[in-house]
């Protein structure tokens, strides 16, 4: 079973953007994203798509196979365009904001796929630590039923908290490594737009509102998304603390 993972940028991003290319500790945000998918130890190839020329050259400078895509709002549709031009039987959406992802991160997202056939699309979810967090709608909340497949993604807190406390509930947040089975996600492609999609801004909601599952796994790792250049300030502190990071800078140096 090959496993092909795909970081899609672009240099329009609404809320920040050129984010891709923004410097964090020597680095292009997207190199980051790339060197560190490339450690994970279910995936056999990494590539960088885009639309973009720029974003071609830097990470064809860094090592990057690179596909070209046409203009697409969604980068699972990217994604997909990508993947008719690759052989990978599980197709990760690596988010390209996403510079302090861990390679177990990965390994974790696809393991449940390799074991149960039936899982088409999986996405990790962390705990969600404050309530400042739960509200910001940067983060990606996600509600699961007992076996753990998403119920409802949305930028607004949910669950309401009608009737308790943030500290009693237990409430999540989409962390953005997603393992599509090929086929699964040549027909999210096939799909059109969905309301509440277009209404969330949030790709998942495609598959929900086709009646199909997203299986949620957790995980325990605390990371940053770069949304905003505030966000990118926080990011660059906590990437210079980053132990991974100093490992790979220092094969760069070498």
């Amino acid at each position: 079973m090959r496993v092909d993972a795909v970081i899609p940028v672009r240099m329009a991003s609404s809320r920040y953007p050129g984010k891709p290319l923004v410097d964090i500790e020597g680095f292009p945000m997207v190199e980051h994203v790339y060197r560190r998918t490339k450690k994970s130890e279910a995936v056999d190839g990494t590539y960088v798509a885009t639309p973009d020329e720029e974003i071609r050259e830097e990470a064809e400078a860094f090592g990057a196979g690179v596909i070209m895509t046409g203009e697409h709002s969604r980068a699972t549709d990217r994604v997909a365009e990508a993947a008719r031009s690759l052989d990978g039987d599980i197709v990760i959406v690596m988010q390209g904001d996403e510079p302090l992802v861990y390679p177990d991160m990965v390994d974790a997202a696809v393991e449940p796929m390799v074991h149960d056939e039936s899982i088409d699309c999986v996405n990790l979810g962390r705990a969600i630590e404050t309530e400042s967090a739960f509200r910001d709608p940067n983060n990606v909340k996600v509600v699961v039923d007992g076996d753990w497949n998403a119920m409802y993604f949305s930028r607004e807190p949910i669950p309401n908290l009608h009737d308790t406390t943030f500290e009693e509930t237990g409430v999540y947040k989409q962390v953005c490594v997603i393992p599509f089975r090929r086929e699964a996600l040549f027909e999210f492609s096939s799909f059109a737009e969905t309301p509440l999609e277009r209404a969330e801004s949030i790709d998942m909601l495609r598959l929900l509102e086709n009646g199909r599952t997203v299986k949620i796994v957790e995980t325990d790792r605390s990371i940053h998304a770069v949304d905003t250049p505030e966000d990118h300030e926080m990011v660059n502190a906590m990437m210079a603390e980053d132990t991974l990071y100093q490992r790979y800078a220092g094969e760069s140096d070498a």
